[in-house]
């Protein structure tokens, strides 16, 4: 008979493995035995930098990334693009991918440039290298871009949850938020407008310029249902004038 045992290098780190199979069989005399496959995982190709990208909306994201033969065997990269996958996807139209030759069959240069500006978003997906090899029709190269507001404010949405209120009286419930300036030390929080009689808002300065801590009270009518509401924060910074916090419970 014949066993069939299959190793995946992707999930191997690059050098010498050694994998052992237990065999059962009905031979009285040899119930048992242990197959060993050993090898070598070869690394095919050397990034000059890590695969990530952080900044804010308004900065220039450009990147260039040597990519390097490992192997004897030349290999040609025949093009570049995103993943199929959602987020690839949504990167397509933003984010301008190309690939250049340095050295036929050796080295080759990704260059990696912003088309148009990104929203605020945490993205990690492949960038898909087409080869000529044949073990290795298609190489994927994860991509990390986190890209940030220079005003933050989180939670950008109170969760109040259930609120109990006891038949003919009422209760304030409190929750708490913070506003942060990413870059500089200049913002300055103006006013802040809740959307209803029953919310009241109060911003601490934290850090001059720079960081705040806000919170939120409501009073809510003893009435079953949903509740929604929001209070908008307006600050001095021309790009984010007005920042809107959502509030809900039930």
């Amino acid at each position: 008979g014949a066993i069939k045992a299959t190793i995946d290098g992707k999930k191997l780190f690059p050098g010498m493995f050694e994998k052992n199979f237990t065999v059962s069989t009905n031979d009285p005399e040899n119930k048992q035995f242990t197959l060993t496959v050993q090898g070598t995982v070869q690394r095919v190709f050397e990034l000059s930098r890590e695969m990530k990208w952080t900044g804010f909306t308004d900065d220039d994201l450009k990147l260039d990334v040597g990519i390097t033969n490992l192997l004897t065997t030349p290999i040609h990269i025949k093009s570049v693009r995103w993943a199929d996958d959602v987020r690839g996807k949504e990167l397509e139209d933003r984010i301008g991918l190309k690939i250049e030759t340095v050295e036929k069959g050796r080295k080759y240069l990704l260059k990696i440039w912003k088309k148009k500006e990104l929203p605020p978003d945490n993205v990690t997906t492949n960038i898909i290298l087409t080869t000529d090899f044949p073990k290795l029709p298609e190489k994927a190269l994860s991509m990390s871009i986190v890209v940030q507001n220079d005003v933050q404010i989180y939670p950008d949405r109170l969760y109040f949850g259930e609120m109990l209120i006891p038949a003919g009286a009422t209760k304030p419930f409190d929750r708490t938020f913070n506003i942060v300036a990413a870059r500089g030390d200049s913002l300055k929080i103006l006013k802040a407008l809740p959307s209803r009689d029953d919310i009241t808002v109060k911003i601490q300065e934290l850090q001059p310029g720079k960081s705040f801590r806000g919170t939120i009270w409501i009073r809510p009518e003893t009435r079953l249902g949903q509740y929604t509401g929001s209070v908008k924060i307006y600050t001095n910074y021309p790009k984010y004038k007005e920042l809107v916090l959502d509030i809900v419970g039930s």
